[in-house]
């Protein structure tokens, strides 16, 4: 009899997204104006929900589900031990997971060095000139080198670090399977959004003073942390 499906187990980048405010037009507002800003990168991502507040208002959830899918984003759950919470949540359609960390990482690299694992490794992915606007990268299992710069509008992807030369003044994604080590190396960092195993942020939201000079971000408590410091 022929396979007719194959379940198998992977790590999934999710989008959390923490609710502060129980007012669902204060809500709808505050993610237009945040989707505006990128609205390609939210385009089917998978997310999370994760009311920090009480919801009163039991039309709340599946008021926020039909904006979310509106903006093309899938909510697929959310993480609560408000049991009202959970009970808008079914009515929503929403899955209920556990309040757990958002997701394991991968073994770490550098601890497979030494041992036959090492062998398996790919070399990092070289760009030699810049990455040009409307471009897109992808370094699948392994690192990507950028020698130049990343042009606004361009996009590189690396399931592994990223080693920018140049200026970063797109859009970078490190550990894109979910590798939560991954870094972001660049000579200097003033891009359109930064991204870390689905953890990401926005120019305007990146301190100015991390746009000057090498920098090196990583992720760390589910919190993308800026370091100029890395080479000292």
């Amino acid at each position: 009899m022929s396979k007719i499906i194959d379940l198998k187990g992977s790590i999934l980048s999710l989008t959390v997204l923490k609710l502060y405010d129980d007012r669902f037009d204060a809500t709808r507002d505050a993610l237009a104006q945040k989707i505006d800003q990128a609205p390609d990168f939210f385009v089917g991502i998978p997310v999370v929900l994760e009311p920090q507040v009480p919801l009163a208002d039991a039309t709340y959830l599946a008021l926020l589900v039909e904006f979310l899918h509106q903006k093309r984003m899938i909510p697929i759950g959310i993480r609560t031990e408000d049991e009202q919470i959970k009970e808008q949540a079914e009515y929503a359609g929403l899955a209920v997971f556990p309040n757990t960390p958002d997701k394991p990482s991968r073994p770490n690299r550098s601890s497979e060095r030494g041992n036959e694992t090492e062998a398996g490794l790919k070399s990092a992915l070289m760009i030699s000139g810049s990455v040009r606007s409307g471009q897109q990268v992808y370094a699948k299992d392994r690192d990507v080198v950028v020698m130049g710069s990343i042009n606004p509008g361009a996009e590189v992807v690396a399931d592994g670090h990223v080693h920018v030369m140049g200026t970063v003044m797109g859009k970078v994604f490190a550990g894109s399977s979910g590798e939560t080590t991954a870094r972001i190396f660049a000579n200097r960092l003033n891009p359109e959004l930064v991204c870390i195993a689905g953890m990401y942020q926005l120019s305007e939201d990146i301190d100015e003073r991390f746009k000057t000079g090498f920098m090196e971000v990583r992720l760390e408590n589910d919190k993308l942390v800026f370091n100029p410091e890395c080479l000292n």
